[in-house]
């Protein structure tokens, strides 16, 4: 039953929240977006504001088509939520994903559990973004806070509550918690313990296409809906996107392309979790339920056009920014001609997670010029991009992926888009829709009103590129790239002047997140499966002074606030800074990076790892873990980070890019 049929999807994102009406074969009708509103309070949305602003956007479309929806879906931002007391009113503000008071938190639960074991568990690494350590930031701060609070509400599931009066969540969201166990689908009462909350405190998960609840004769008036119409919490934005783009079975993928970039690879059954975990990977659960995804992100992608558009376009504003990027990337021919960059703004978080990584511009020579340096940002990009989805493909039992899929704000560069497609060996598409997310909400809404959710597919066009160009690129690839991006980080000099009379830079904030990692100052000591400790620090490490470095390094250029290219990834509270570091670097002599042997994504060595986590005993999801593990969330507690404190540990997400 799909004839006639209006679905509504809702997309709740860190810069903008978009809402979508689509018939029951997937074509959108109406689509409406407005800003994300941010509370007075860094890192914070006002809960009656957000909820505002989406229902909105819904009201907008409504009106624009003259017909309500038969169901309605919800997706968004993971890990942002706020406790709701008895009456299902917020307790304070929404706490943004970005917020970086929980470090503490954060670190002492890796201390307690260790890192590997709580990734192998619940699919996550430590970090301040996780609900588990908001949970215990906001208890240490309110010990009362358990008793007056009936439940947890991610930001969809409030949007779903004031549309309902119901609260419930989706798996992929609960497995961003750090407090759910995506195999067995339940929530771990030892680890809800260390924030002295329980099973009761969590929402209901439903499954997939199970309605929340029903809209209220209230909020049908206030949006222009029916009363009794469904309510879906559909997911995690960038599972539900990629589902919408039909990246659905194993071996395919999918590479979310905005500020930020995600890459996820579906899987039949989870990953190796050990060594997803040491290339700095979540796993968990696909929206449809069923499959598996590992998840990886890079969070310089769409961010360096942005720091190149302003050092090197100043005065052209608006779309003129990126039409005149393009005519300049236009002007080089399509294989290999210039600079080698390695993209890491704010250190790399996967594969081989190095926090002390940096941008930088190999190979420069005096007749290169700006469209050099920007074609070499497009081309570091894609490779790190495949660099993620080779790694992906050994964890996922090394089969080369069949399909990648590119989806995002940042596929309008078609030059990017090409680029991808020469420098990875499988075959490539674009997806057509930009509001692939909130177009997948709609379609697992539809499930709750007979609308079949799995076949429509969101329009997408192939990639196909020259032959000879491809060659050259993934040549490039495995001679150049990877022995660039993988010779460790050289000890960092003295600060870099600050040019163009521009003040000192501030801490750097998260911009866009990218896989769980907190920014740091240094390279962090390593835990035993050699993932990064990455604890939180007021501040980056000083860049190498103008003149040569021992790689033959130019100064840092003063970091600028980047307007994004397009939505989630774009840094919420305050703006995102762009790279601390630029540098010009000459070859270092390394030699063949041991992954780049030609053999194909299952070929090369990883790093040592732990060996994977031993299944559970059916009596205690953790009863392995250190004794005394649980409860540190009623000793005295550790000193978190004031609101107005230099951002110290604001977790990079590589599950926040735009879609």
């Amino acid at each position: 039953m799909s004839e006639g049929v209006l679905l509504g999807g809702l997309d709740i994102g860190t810069t903008h929240v978009k809402a979508v009406l689509c018939d029951g074969e997937g074509r959108v009708v109406a689509r409406a977006k407005s800003p994300t509103p941010y509370g007075s309070v860094p890192h914070t949305h006002p809960a009656d504001g957000l909820v505002a602003a989406v229902l909105g956007a819904l009201a907008q479309c409504v009106r624009e088509v003259g017909r309500a929806p038969e169901a309605v879906g919800v997706t968004g931002m993971a890990e942002a939520g706020v406790p709701l007391d008895a009456d299902g009113r917020a307790i304070g503000p929404v706490r943004a994903w970005s917020d970086p008071v929980p470090a503490p938190h954060a670190a002492r639960l890796a201390e307690a559990f260790g890192r590997p074991q709580l990734h192998s568990l619940t699919g996550v690494l430590p970090s301040p973004k996780v609900p588990l350590a908001k949970w215990c930031a906001l208890v240490a701060d309110d010990a009362g806070l358990p008793a007056r609070m009936r439940t947890w509400a991610g930001a969809a599931d409030l949007v779903a509550h004031a549309l309902t009066g119901e609260v419930g969540t989706d798996a992929t969201f609960a497995q961003r918690t750090m407090a759910w166990d995506p195999v067995a689908r339940e929530w771990l009462p030892e680890l809800l313990d260390e924030a002295g909350l329980g099973v009761h405190h969590m929402p209901r998960v439903r499954e997939v296409g199970e309605p929340v609840g029903r809209v209220t004769t209230e909020a049908a008036a206030d949006v222009g809906l029916r009363a009794g119409t469904p309510v879906v919490v559909a997911g995690h934005d960038h599972l539900v996107g990629a589902w919408a783009a039909g990246v659905r079975g194993p071996g395919q993928v999918a590479d979310s392309m905005g500020t930020a970039e995600a890459v996820l690879t579906v899987t039949g059954e989870p990953p190796a979790r050990a060594r997803a975990g040491a290339e700095g990977m979540s796993w968990g659960r696909h929206a449809d339920g069923e499959h598996f995804i590992v998840l990886a992100g890079a969070a310089s992608s769409g961010l360096l056009v942005e720091w190149f558009c302003d050092r090197f376009l100043d005065g052209v504003q608006g779309a003129g920014r990126y039409e005149e990027f393009a005519r300049l990337v236009a002007t080089l021919p399509a294989a290999p001609c210039g600079p080698t960059v390695t993209p890491y703004a704010h250190g790399r978080s996967a594969p081989r997670p190095d926090p002390g990584a940096r941008f930088a511009v190999h190979d420069l020579r005096l007749e290169h010029g700006p469209a050099h340096i920007a074609r070499a940002i497009l081309e570091g990009t894609a490779h790190q991009a495949r660099w993620m989805t080779d790694t992906q493909a050994r964890l996922c039992g090394g089969v080369a992926p069949g399909l990648v899929t590119l989806l995002g704000g940042s596929t309008r560069l078609t030059a990017w888009t090409a680029l991808k497609a020469a420098i990875g060996p499988w075959p490539t598409r674009v997806c057509a829709e930009p509001e692939a997310p909130g177009l997948g909400a709609a379609l697992l809404a539809g499930r709750a009103v007979g609308v079949d959710g799995v076949s429509p597919v969101a329009p997408s066009h192939p990639v196909v590129p020259d032959a000879a160009t491809a060659a050259a690129h993934r040549a490039h690839h495995r001679d150049r790239f990877l022995p660039l991006a993988t010779t460790p980080t050289a000890p960092a000099g003295p600060p870099a002047p600050t040019p163009r009379g521009s003040a000192p830079a501030p801490a750097p904030q998260s911009p866009v997140g990218l896989e769980d990692r907190g920014s740091a100052s240094a390279p962090a000591p390593q835990s035993p499966a050699g993932l990064s400790d990455r604890r939180s620090a007021s501040a980056l490490a000083p860049q190498s002074p103008v003149g040569l470095s021992d790689r033959g390094s130019a100064s840092a250029l003063a970091p600028q606030s980047p307007a994004g290219l397009e939505d989630r990834g774009s840094a919420p509270d305050p703006a995102a800074q762009s790279p601390q570091g630029l540098e010009f670097a000459h070859p270092p002599g390394t030699a063949p990076h041991p992954e780049a042997d030609g053999r194909g994504p299952a070929s090369g060595s990883l790093p040592p790892t732990t060996a994977p986590h031993p299944e559970r005993p059916a009596s205690s999801a953790l009863g392995n873990l250190p004794p005394g593990a649980a409860g540190w969330a009623r000793r005295p507690p550790v000193r978190a980070a004031r609101n107005d404190d230099p951002d110290p540990g604001t977790a990079n997400d590589p599950e926040e890019p735009t879609p």
